[in-house]
């Protein structure tokens, strides 16, 4: 069951409550008891990238994709 944050609009307390994806109850601080909350929404994180350059200048991501051999760097996996 997935975890939300929420951030009470009457006292400011902001925490987590788990509860399904389609529970659509209403949703309680547990400082002030009151039902003003709103979910709070982060920005995802992103996990891998690099912003490092090759040698000639270009994203090491896409100098990895310029040898012909695709993502899996030596074809282990099939996928050519």
């Amino acid at each position: 069951m997935p975890a939300y944050t929420y951030e009470c609009q009457s006292c400011g307390d902001v925490f987590d409550v788990r509860r399904a994806m389609m529970d659509d109850s209403a949703v309680v601080c547990a400082v002030c008891a009151s039902t003003r909350v709103r979910k709070v929404y982060y920005a995802p994180a992103l996990v891998g990238g690099s912003a490092q350059r090759s040698s000639s200048g270009a994203p090491a991501a896409a100098a990895a994709y310029t040898g012909g051999g695709g993502g899996c760097r030596g074809g282990a996996c099939g996928c050519h």
